[in-house]
């Protein structure tokens, strides 16, 4: 029986040593984007189906929807007595061809009118905010920049009534396996739903005052730096004042 003891502490010490080597020789790396290319947004979705070859009667791999993001991976072609197709890639194993005029590309001047409307037309405000976001990315000098970053400022401030009331909810229903070392402003800015605004750089701060989320206002900050001179960093500029306004200073412990 001491042996068998003793023979398992040993398998445990290496056990645990390996482990502690492993993670310090084989470090976690970043998952890579799976789309690439230039981005486009697929904006009418009665041309939007993904074919295999560039040619209207090609087999369909899929049908992508309004709003859908994809990366244009090559050269148009235009198919003798038909449309002019884009190749693109939607996901890191599937790529195809689809009508070019199903797409809103950076490229084209005209398309930033088409992004707007597309903007306006979504209701959710987590889509709205991305394709506002990606509409300013692309058009980056335009004065349609400018415009996508008001709305983009507005969808998020917007997200930011219903993100307070989901995470007082989700933080209530843990209330008795909270760490009464960390205050109401950690947990809050650590709830699960900001995480996929702050992958498109919309991000939030805490009111102390009312114990909600508030929108930080970065993109009427990028609007005041990058386009100073544009109707929108008026409207800007006083909705930075009123989030400063109400933003309670973190006192440090």
């Amino acid at each position: 029986m001491l042996l068998n003891r003793s023979l398992l502490a040993v398998l445990c010490a290496v056990s645990l040593f390996f482990v502690a080597t492993s993670a310090q020789t084989f470090p976690i790396k970043k998952r890579k984007t799976t789309i690439v290319g230039v981005r486009a947004v697929v904006y009418d979705e009665r041309l939007s189906a993904l074919r295999i070859k560039p040619d209207i009667k090609s087999p369909i791999i899929q049908r992508l929807h309004r709003d859908r993001e994809v990366g244009i991976i090559g050269k148009p072609v235009k198919v003798k007595g038909g449309p002019i197709f884009q190749p693109v890639m939607v996901s890191r194993n599937t790529r195809g061809w689809v009508i070019a005029d199903a797409l809103s590309l950076p490229q084209r001047g005209r398309d930033a009118a088409r992004m707007m409307n597309l903007i306006d037309e979504t209701k959710d405000d987590f889509n709205r905010a991305r394709l506002a976001r990606l509409c300013a990315d692309q058009y980056r000098g335009n004065v349609v920049a400018a415009k996508a970053l008001l709305k983009l400022g507005e969808a998020t401030e917007h997200a930011a009534i219903r993100l307070s009331r989901d995470a007082k909810k989700r933080i209530g229903e843990l209330d008795e396996e909270l760490d009464k070392n960390l205050s109401q402003r950690d947990y809050m800015l650590n709830y699960v739903g900001l995480d996929r605004y702050n992958k498109i750089g919309a991000t939030f701060d805490y009111d102390e005052a009312s114990g909600n989320l508030i929108y930080d206002g970065g993109a009427y900050q990028e609007i005041s730096k990058k386009y100073p001179r544009s109707p929108e960093a008026v409207t800007a500029h006083e909705r930075l004042e009123k989030i400063r306004s109400v933003r309670t200073p973190v006192v440090q412990k």
